[in-house]
């Protein structure tokens, strides 16, 4: 239990070290994602796991599809529909498109190349960590503590790169809809026994997020 605990934690500290040492660009972005990899498909080797087998379980890819995309359609509308409705009073819109820039290496004109890497591929890698193995393993061993730890590592994963972005109303919106978010996730996860249902509301919801950013940088 500690290790998995440990190693749940594992991508917080590497971004804390690198937002430390002012790592930004592709490299700096780059970095914890191989925590995020590295770390349980060590793991599944030292204690048995497979990775198809135990943690991804695509054979089961049909389980709660219609649902997930339900959630998935919500999720755009929720999230689009608070930025329409709130994001003029609430946020700095030209120093977000600043801090997006200079942190993620991206402009108004390659935003829409390297979209399809952040909402499918990015997606993924945070689905097979966060759901797949914090949480399928964390969970095994102690219900609250797989929902709460993974859905609350997710939040503060996020957080970490936003916190400047905005001032504390926004932000505590931010954190209560991450949090949310993942926790419909992980349940998805456990109800479906398969990643596959979780990763489509997860793509929906960061097409909804890489929309906003095509906006603000445009």
């Amino acid at each position: 239990m500690a290790a998995l605990i440990l190693l749940t934690l594992l991508p917080l500290g590497v971004i804390g070290v690198q937002l430390a040492l002012g790592l930004d660009g592709v490299v700096g972005y780059s970095l914890y994602k191989v925590a995020l990899l590295t770390a349980p498909l060590i793991y599944c080797r030292v204690t048995g796991l497979g990775v198809w087998r135990d943690v991804l379980k695509p054979q089961n890819w049909r389980r709660r599809l219609p649902a997930a995309l339900g959630l998935g359609i919500a999720a755009v509308g929720i999230f689009w529909g608070a930025y329409f409705l709130w994001g003029d009073l609430l946020l700095d819109k030209t120093m977000i498109a600043e801090k997006i820039g200079r942190q993620f290496s991206v402009t108004a004109a390659t935003v829409l190349l390297v979209a399809p890497i952040t909402i499918f591929a990015n997606s993924l890698l945070e689905e097979f960590f966060y759901r797949g193995f914090a949480f399928g393993q964390l969970v095994r061993r102690h219900r609250w503590l797989g929902y709460l730890l993974s859905a609350g590592a997710f939040t503060i994963q996020h957080m970490l790169f936003i916190h400047h972005w905005a001032t504390p109303l926004p932000l505590a919106m931010g954190v209560v809809a991450l949090f949310v978010f993942a926790i419909v996730l992980a349940r998805l996860y456990e109800t479906a026994d398969s990643i596959v249902a979780p990763w489509v509301v997860h793509i929906l919801g960061d097409v909804a997020m890489t929309g906003i950013a095509v906006t603000l940088l445009w």
